[in-house]
């Protein structure tokens, strides 16, 4: 088990309420899989916006894009424009 730093930004920090968590990560997943079951766990469907955009360790990442206990450290996600 390894655990990632998962961060939210813009918007999407002030509707889940945090800026960021550390996550158990017990397998590979998607990033799509993460979000999902991060949605649940907060309770916040904000998550599951088609907009949301993410990324790993500092780069941009698809959805479809596998979040590996091996390389991971962090994921983050946030909305497509994040203001400075």
């Amino acid at each position: 088990m390894t655990t990632i730093n998962v961060v939210f930004f813009g918007a999407l920090k002030e509707s889940v309420g945090r800026s960021e968590l550390a996550f158990e990560l017990s397998q590979d997943m998607t990033v799509q899989a993460l979000r999902e079951i991060l949605a649940k766990q907060l309770s916040n469907t904000a998550l599951l916006d088609d907009h949301i955009k993410a990324s790993i360790n500092f780069e941009f990442a698809r959805m479809t894009d596998v979040v590996s206990l091996e390389t991971a450290n962090e994921v983050a996600f946030f909305p497509p424009v994040t203001g400075g």
